[in-house]
C-alpha cells in the first residue's frame, strides 16, 4: 500500500465506515436541512414496497423509500441514508446518537441565515450546534477541509460501558484508536488511513477511497442506553469474503447477529452480500461486500428527479402505524 507523510495504517485497511442512516418522518423538511442548510445533495433514490429482508428500514412490515444525500460520491466520502416508512406515524427517539460533526464554513454561514431559530442550540464564532427536523444532533465547525476532503469528520454515538464497546470495536471488528483525540470518557476510531498529505488517495482493491475518513466515536454515559424505535444503523465495507469470517468471529464470541450473513439486491450481478450486527449497547452494525457495493452505490444523475416523483407517487397510508413494538413478533403492527 502507497504511503503519504503522517501515515497511519489502521489493523484492517480494507475497511471502510460508509454511511448511517436515520429514519425521518417529513422527507421534504429533512431533504431541505440537509441540502439547503447543510449543502449536501441527493446521491440515490430508490422505493420500495416491501419491508427489507436485512431490516435496513427497522423492524416494520411497511413502504418505504430510501434516499442517500452526502458532499460527494459514497466511493469517496461518508454520506447519509435517509429512511422513511410510509405507514409510520413517527417513532420514539432515544439516547443512542450522539451527533455528527461536519467541517464546512458554508454550512454555518446557511444555518445562520436561513435555519429556524428553535432548531439551534448554541452559536459562536467557532461553531453553531443545530438540531435537523426529527432532532438528530450535528456540530458545525466554522472551517473548511482541504480541496476534496471529506466534511463529515465524526459519528458520535454514546454508549453505556466505553471500555467494553472499545474493546469489541477494536478486537473483533479491528478498527483503530485515534489516541490523540482520546480520552477515559470518548474513544475515536477509524479504519483506513489519517494523513496531511493531500496528495494521497489511497483505495481498497474495490475502488473506496481510505484516507481521512469519518470517524466513529464512543461517548460514556452514566445512564442505560435507549434506542427506542428512532434508532440509526452505520454501514462499513469489506472485502466480500471478510462478510462470513466477521459472522463467525461475532458468533464464536457470543456476541450478536442481528441478520446472518445474506445478498440483497434483484439482479445476480448487483447482489451485496451483508451481515447485520449489535454491538454491547445494541447500535447496529452492517458489513457489506465492497466489490458489488461499489457498483450499486455509484451516483445517480437523476436522484433528485426521482425523489420528487416518489413523492408524487406513494401516498400515505392513512392508517399508519403507532409507535410500539408487539413482543411476540418484534414487528411494529397497525392498531
Amino acid at each position: 500500500m502507497s504511503s503519504g507523510s503522517s501515515l497511519q495504517e489502521s489493523t484492517s485497511d480494507n475497511r471502510r465506515l460508509l454511511h448511517f442512516t436515520m429514519k425521518i418522518t417529513d422527507r421534504l423538511a429533512v431533504r431541505h436541512f440537509f441540502c439547503d442548510i447543510l449543502g449536501m445533495k441527493i446521491l440515490r433514490h430508490e422505493e420500495m414496497d416491501f419491508a427489507c429482508a436485512a431490516q435496513c428500514n427497522g423492524d416494520f412490515v411497511s413502504p418505504w423509500s430510501k434516499t442517500m444525500v452526502g458532499y460527494g460520491n459514497e466511493n469517496s466520502v461518508f454520506v447519509f441514508e435517509l429512511n422513511y416508512n410510509y405507514d409510520v406515524e413517527g417513532y420514539e427517539y432515544g439516547n443512542d446518537f450522539s451527533s455528527v460533526t461536519i467541517r464546512n464554513r458554508q454550512a454555518v454561514g446557511n444555518a445562520r441565515q436561513l435555519l429556524d431559530k428553535k432548531f439551534i442550540e448554541t452559536d459562536n464564532s467557532q461553531s453553531i450546534i443545530v438540531r435537523s427536523p426529527d432532532g438528530h444532533r450535528f456540530i458545525l465547525i466554522n472551517d473548511d477541509v482541504s480541496p476534496g476532503g471529506n466534511p463529515v469528520q465524526c459519528l458520535s454515538l454514546n454508549v453505556s460501558n466505553l471500555k467494553k464497546s472499545v474493546d469489541y470495536y477494536t478486537r473483533l471488528l479491528e478498527m483503530k484508536i485515534n489516541e490523540k483525540e482520546s480520552d477515559d470518557n470518548h474513544v475515536k476510531l477509524y479504519y483506513g488511513l489519517t494523513t496531511t498529505n493531500q496528495d494521497s488517495h489511497v483505495k481498497t482493491k474495490a475502488g473506496f477511497l481510505l484516507d481521512n475518513q469519518c470517524q466513529l466515536e464512543l461517548i460514556q454515559v452514566e445512564t442505560p442506553i435507549n434506542r427506542g424505535t428512532g434508532y440509526g444503523r452505520k454501514a462499513f465495507s469489506c472485502p466480500i469474503s471478510d462478510v462470513e469470517s466477521i459472522e463467525k468471529l461475532i458468533e464464536n464470541n457470543e456476541h450478536t447477529i442481528l441478520v446472518p450473513s445474506m445478498e440483497l439486491g434483484d439482479l445476480p450481478d448487483s447482489k451485496v452480500k451483508v451481515v447485520i450486527l449489535s454491538d454491547p449497547d445494541e447500535h447496529e452494525i452492517c458489513f457489506v461486500g465492497e466489490e458489488n457495493y461499489f457498483k450499486a452505490c455509484e451516483t445517480d444523475p437523476d436522484a433528485e428527479n426521482k425523489f420528487y416523483k416518489g413523492l408524487e407517487n406513494k401516498p400515505d397510508d392513512p392508517n399508519k402505524y403507532v409507535i410500539g413494538e408487539d413482543e411476540s413478533t418484534k414487528q411494529h403492527d397497525k392498531q
